[in-house]
């Protein structure tokens, strides 16, 4: 068995970091929008929205991982 990633796995876990990245950023976005705008909103939309970001890497490096895990499990071979 060979511990070594084949591009597609290595591509496929990039991507699903660069779709986190991304909603990350729009949601940074948004927040910021609103914390600098509308104060009686910012209260509670800041500190949910850096809970859905948490979320959306969380996820996104829990799956990437899985993907690169389930490559060297099947010897380079991206399922």
């Amino acid at each position: 068995m060979h511990n070594k990633t084949t591009p597609d796995a290595a591509a496929e876990a990039i991507k699903t970091l660069m779709h986190a990245l991304i909603d990350i950023s729009v949601i940074a976005d948004r927040a910021h929008k609103h914390a600098t705008s509308e104060t009686e909103y910012a209260g509670a939309f800041v500190p949910h929205s850096l809970a859905v970001m948490q979320f959306s890497a969380d996820t996104a490096l829990n799956e990437a991982k899985a993907i690169l895990i389930a490559d060297c499990e099947n010897g380079g071979g991206y399922a």
